[in-house]
């Protein structure tokens, strides 16, 4: 006997906004402390979004790394590949964990 797992409900940056979610994930992303976290204007999606993620402080000297959100004509932030992001935020003894596991990797220190 098999058991199927149901696949979660996703939504867009769109949709997340609109219902006020501002922290996301794909939950085809390998770390489950990977996030991204949007900005809320006015109940619209903002022109930013901000990529958490334990590994970034290494690789990019930086955690959140902010990136612009090309709102293109065809409906990429209303593709719906999001789920609500419920885990540890970045100041969380466990995040902070998952960052230090990472501390010089990179530079063989």
């Amino acid at each position: 006997m098999t058991t199927k797992t149901k696949k979660p409900d996703l939504i867009s940056m769109e949709d997340a906004a609109a219902q006020g979610i501002e922290r996301l994930r794909k939950p085809i992303w390998a770390n489950p402390l990977d996030h991204v976290k949007i900005d809320i204007i006015g109940g619209s999606l903002g022109i930013w979004f901000h990529l958490y993620c334990p590994f970034n402080k290494e690789c990019n000297g930086r955690d959140p790394v902010s990136m612009l959100l090309m709102q293109m004509p065809d409906g990429t932030s209303s593709i719906k590949e999001f789920v609500p992001y419920t885990g540890p935020l970045p100041d969380s003894k466990e995040y902070l964990a998952d960052v230090e596991k990472y501390k010089g990797c990179l530079h063989g220190s």
